[in-house]
C-alpha cells in the first residue's frame, strides 16, 4: 500500500504534467494552410452546402438561448480563422461562418480582408462574380455568387458595434443568399 502523502504527490505530479502538456498544445498554433489546401477546403465547403455542411460539423454547441437555430463547431478551412461554426436556422437555411479578430484594428482587418478576397477569387472558377460593398460603419464586404446559384461566399471586415473598444473582425461566410439580406452596418 502506498502512503497517502506519496499517493497525493503522485497525483499532483501527474496532474501538473497533464496540465503543462495541455497548455503547450493550446499555445502551439496549427501550421498555416497553403493556398492550394485552402482552395481545396473552400471548394469542399461550397459543395457540402447542399448537404448542410455535414462533413465540416464537429460538436454541437449549446444554443438553447437561440431558439431559431442550432450551432456546431466546424473545421477550420481558412487562414487565421480560429472560430468556425455551422449555423442551421429553423427555416432550413444553413451557413458556414468563420470569424477572427484582428489585434491591430482597422488597418490589419482590412489587410486580412484583402488577402481573403484575393484568395477566394483565386479558388473560384470564372462563373463566379463579386460585388464589393462599403458598410455604414466603415467596414467592407465582398460577396461572390453565381447566376442562379444558391450558395454565396462573403468576406467581411467590420468594427464590432456593441463595444467601446476598437475591435475589428474579419469573417468568411458560405451559405444561403437569404441569410445576408439584412442591412449592412
Amino acid at each position: 500500500m502506498i502512503p497517502s502523502k506519496k499517493l497525493g504527490l503522485r497525483f499532483f505530479i501527474a496532474g501538473s504534467l497533464l496540465l503543462a502538456n495541455s497548455a503547450c498544445s493550446l499555445l502551439t498554433q496549427a501550421p498555416e494552410l497553403s493556398d492550394a489546401e485552402v482552395c481545396g477546403q473552400l471548394n469542399a465547403i461550397i459543395a457540402d452546402h447542399s448537404h448542410n455542411f455535414q462533413q465540416f460539423k464537429k460538436s454541437q454547441v449549446n444554443s438553447r438561448g437561440m431558439m431559431n437555430m442550432r450551432i456546431w463547431k466546424a473545421a477550420q478551412a481558412f487562414p487565421n480563422a480560429n472560430n468556425c461554426q455551422v449555423w442551421e436556422w429553423s427555416t432550413g437555411l444553413t451557413n458556414y461562418i468563420c470569424t477572427w479578430q484582428e489585434k491591430g484594428g482597422e488597418i490589419e482587418a482590412k489587410a486580412s480582408y484583402n488577402k481573403g478576397v484575393k484568395l477566394v477569387h483565386q479558388c473560384l472558377n470564372t462563373q463566379w462574380t463579386s460585388n464589393e460593398i462599403t458598410t455604414k460603419s466603415g467596414g467592407i464586404r465582398t460577396v461572390f455568387s453565381q447566376p442562379n446559384g444558391k450558395t454565396i461566399i462573403a468576406v467581411n471586415a467590420f468594427k464590432e458595434s456593441r463595444t467601446i473598444l476598437d475591435n475589428w473582425k474579419t469573417t468568411l461566410y458560405v451559405g444561403d443568399k437569404s441569410n445576408l439580406k439584412a442591412e449592412v452596418q
